[in-house]
C-alpha cells in the first residue's frame, strides 16, 4: 500500500492526491509532509511496532499521519475526537498507543493517555511479527469496543480489487467523506491514492446538512463515492435527480430495492456492498440493475476471498438454505487487539487448515454466486451504517444509578428509519423518573460515542421473559413499538408504578 502512494508520488509529483476546500496537495507534497511527520513522530517515541493514536477527522489530516505511521513501521489507531474521553483512553490503553496525533481540537485526553502508555512500556520491546497497518475499534458486546487488528496484505487485497473493478487510475476522483473511525473511510481516501486518482474531501458539515451536501456534490465531479442507505435517503430530494456519481457504491447497512430504484437517476452504476471490519471493510460486492425486487444480493466474494454459508456445526447448507457467513481468505484481520479468547471465537480454523471469521450474519447463496441478507444470529444491529452491539448499550447503562433492568432494541422511528431505543426498569428507591432519565441520559451521553445513545429511554415498571427465564428482546422490541405508535402514555412515563422488585438482565 504505502509502496504504491511512493511510486505515484515519484512518478506523478505535481498530480493531485487530495482536493477539499484547503486546497490541493500533490502527490509530492503529500509524500513530503508524510516524511515530515514521520520524523516528529520518531521524536516523540513512535517506531516500528509502536501504535500511534490518530486524532483527526478524514483528508489530508488523517492522511499525513497515517502514512507518516507506515513510513515508520507503526501502527496507525484512528480515534474520533467527539468520542467520550473516557472511551478513547480505553481505546489507547488497549492498544497499546505510545503515540497521539492531536487534530485541530483535542482535549488532551488522548495525549494523556499515550504518555501514560508510553511511560508503562519505557524498554519494552515490539513484538516480534509484522506490525498492522490499522487496528480500529468497533462496538463490543461485553461494553467495551474491541480493536480489529488489519494487516497490510489484507488492506492491499481491498485496494487492488477495487482499483481493477472500478477502472480506477490517474484523473479518477473518489469521495472522501467518513469518519476515520468508520471503516468505510479506508477505501474512499485509499483506493484513489494507490493508483493515481484523488481523494476529494468533502466539507466537514455536509454529514450534518445533506442540502451542503448536495451542493458539494453537484460540482465535485465524482468518479466514484462510497455511502450508507441512510446518508442516502438524507441526500436524494436535495439532488433532484441530477447524476452525481460515476459510480455509487452502497454498503454499511442494508439496501432497500426502493431506494436503489431511487437512486438511478443520480449514478452511472450502483453496486451493493458487503463486509465485516474484521475482513477488512469488504468481503462481497456486486453491481445491481433494474428490475429491483428485495432482497437485494450483497454479492459474490471479492478476489482472494472465500465466502461458505454453513449451519451451527460448521457444516455446509444446502443450496438455497439461509446458513451463517463464514469469510475466509486475504481480507481476515489478525484478530482482536489483546483479546485473545475473543479472537479464537470468532477467527476460526477449520480442519482444512483454512482459518476463517464467522460473521454473525444470515445469508442464503443462490446457484449464481449471489449471496443474500437475512439478518442476524446475535444481538448486533446496523444503525447509519455503524455496526453496534445492543450488550454493549446495555453494559453501560446497567453501570448507571437508578436503573434496575435496562435492554436496548433497533426499531422504526418517526422517519421510517431504524433508532435505538433503551428499555428501562426504575431501580427501587431512584428518583422520580424524568430525574433518573436525565441523570441516566447524561451518564450515556458521558460513556457512549453520540452514534450509539439511544434515541428515546422508555421507563416500563418490568420488562417480559423467554419461557427459559431470559429478557425477551423480541418481546421488549414490541412494546416500545407499541409505545411508539400509540404514544400513550406520554413517552418516557411509566405504564403503572414500578414495583421495586425488577429482575436485573443476566
Amino acid at each position: 500500500m504505502l509502496g504504491a502512494v511512493l511510486a505515484q508520488a515519484a512518478a506523478r509529483p505535481a498530480a493531485p492526491a487530495v482536493e477539499s476546500a484547503d486546497g490541493t496537495l500533490s502527490y509530492g507534497a503529500l509524500v513530503a509532509a508524510a516524511r515530515a511527520e514521520a520524523r516528529r513522530l520518531a521524536a516523540a517515541g513512535a517506531g516500528r511496532g509502536s501504535r500511534v493514536a490518530i486524532e483527526s477527522g478524514y483528508g489530508a489530516g488523517y492522511l499525513v499521519p497515517l502514512l507518516a505511521c507506515w513510513l515508520l513501521g507503526a501502527t496507525a489507531v484512528p480515534l474520533d475526537p467527539a468520542a467520550p474521553g473516557e472511551r478513547r483512553r480505553y481505546q489507547i490503553r488497549r492498544a497499546g498507543c505510545v503515540v497521539a496525533v492531536r487534530g485541530p481540537v483535542a482535549d488532551g485526553v488522548s495525549a494523556g493517555a499515550a504518555a501514560e502508555v508510553a511511560r508503562e512500556r519505557a524498554g519494552a520491546v515490539p513484538a516480534p511479527g509484522d506490525p498492522a497497518a490499522y487496528v480500529l475499534f468497533t462496538s463490543g458486546s461485553t461494553g467495551v469496543p474491541k480493536g480489529v487488528e488489519v494487516e497490510h496484505p489484507a488492506l492491499f487485497n481491498l485496494l487492488d480489487h477495487f482499483v481493477r473493478a472500478l477502472g480506477f487510475g490517474p484523473g479518477h476522483r473518489m469521495l472522501a467523506h467518513s469518519n476515520t473511525v468508520f471503516d468505510m473511510s479506508v477505501p474512499e481516501m485509499l483506493i484513489p491514492l494507490v493508483c493515481g486518482g484523488t481523494a476529494v474531501v468533502a466539507p466537514p458539515r455536509a454529514a450534518r446538512n445533506p442540502e451542503l451536501f448536495a451542493r458539494f456534490l453537484r460540482g465535485a465531479r465524482l468518479s466514484a463515492a462510497w455511502a450508507t442507505p441512510s446518508q442516502l435517503r438524507l441526500l436524494l430530494p436535495f439532488l433532484a435527480g441530477e447524476r452525481v456519481f460515476g459510480t455509487l457504491i452502497s454498503g454499511g447497512e442494508a439496501l432497500p430495492a426502493a431506494l436503489a430504484e431511487a437512486l438511478t437517476p443520480v449514478t452511472g452504476a450502483l453496486w451493493n456492498a458487503y463486509g465485516p471490519t474484521e475482513i477488512t471493510v469488504v468481503g462481497l460486492c456486486t453491481p445491481l440493475a433494474p428490475p429491483f425486487s428485495d432482497p437485494l444480493p450483497i454479492g459474490r466474494p471479492l478476489t482472494g476471498i472465500g465466502a461458505r454459508v454453513l449451519d451451527e456445526a460448521g457444516r455446509p447448507v444446502p443450496a438455497g438454505t439461509v446458513g451463517e457467513l463464514w469469510l475466509s481468505g486475504a481480507g481476515v484481520a489478525r484478530g482482536y487487539t489483546g483479546e485473545p479468547g475473543l479472537t479464537a471465537r470468532s477467527f476460526v480454523t477449520g480442519p482444512d487448515g483454512v482459518r476463517s471469521y464467522r460473521t454473525g450474519d444470515l445469508v442464503r447463496a443462490g446457484a449464481d454466486g449471489q449471496h443474500y441478507f437475512h439478518g442476524r444470529a446475535d444481538d448486533q444491529v446496523k444503525i447509519r451504517g455503524h455496526r453496534i452491539e445492543l450488550g454493549e448499550i446495555e453494559a453501560v447503562a446497567q453501570r448507571l444509578p437508578h436503573l434496575a433492568q435496562a435492554v436496548a432494541v433497533d426499531c422504526a422511528g418517526p422517519e421510517g428509519r431504524p433508532e435505538l431505543y433503551l428499555a428501562c426498569v426504575p431501580a427501587a428507591g431512584s428518583p422520580p423518573w424524568p430525574q433518573a432519565q436525565r441523570e441516566v441520559r447524561a451518564g450515556l451521553h458521558r460513556l457512549l460515542p453520540a452514534y450509539m445513545r439511544p434515541r428515546q429511554l422508555l421507563c416500563f415498571a418490568a420488562l417480559p421473559d423467554t419461557a427459559a427465564g431470559k429478557t425477551s428482546r423480541r418481546a421488549v422490541r414490541e412494546l416500545v413499538h407499541d409505545r411508539l405508535r400509540d404514544a400513550g402514555p406520554p413517552v418516557g412515563a411509566p405504564s403503572i408504578p414500578p414495583t421495586g422488585h425488577e429482575r436485573t438482565v443476566p
